[in-house]
């Protein structure tokens, strides 16, 4: 039996994979071919490139899932506005809860008008969140959805 954590850690390699033509068919047959490896006694997450031929691209457009949580300090929701702030994001929905001193916090970024590209944004969001210490993911729409379907 494959582990929450393992299913979205296939998935996270099938789609980096993929790069930025993945779309929900392609995600799903490259999960269902690591899973059917992994039921015959092979786990190997190791996604070989001959497996698509779709090439690796970078995610220039659309929107942006990002979600951060940890425990509450000032200055978490500064420091993650102001990376998306400085590339020219435009921030749609924010959802932010603290409970007690647990910080959390969900955005829907577009960022078609970026300065920046989305591999970018996701490494000065990943910077930003080690110094605030707390765990950020950012996920393109595309790919968030497209994993929540699987």
């Amino acid at each position: 039996m494959v582990s929450e954590t393992q299913l979205r850690r296939i998935i996270d390699l099938a789609i980096e994979e993929l790069g930025a033509d993945a779309t929900q068919a392609t995600v799903q047959a490259v999960v269902a071919d690591v899973l059917k490896e992994y039921e015959k006694g092979l786990p190997s997450l190791a996604l070989s490139a001959t497996r698509t031929s779709a090439p690796r691209q970078n995610y220039t457009s659309g929107r942006i899932i990002v979600t951060a949580f940890g425990k509450n300090a000032p200055g978490i929701v500064s420091g993650i506005t102001s990376v998306l702030a400085a590339h020219g994001c435009d921030l749609q929905d924010v959802s932010q809860k603290i409970l007690q001193d647990v910080f959390t916090l969900i955005m829907l970024v577009d960022i078609s008008k970026s300065s920046a590209d989305f591999l970018t944004l996701k490494a000065e969001l990943a910077t930003v969140s080690e110094k605030l210490g707390v765990q950020l993911i950012a996920q393109h729409e595309d790919i968030f959805r497209a994993m929540h379907r699987i």
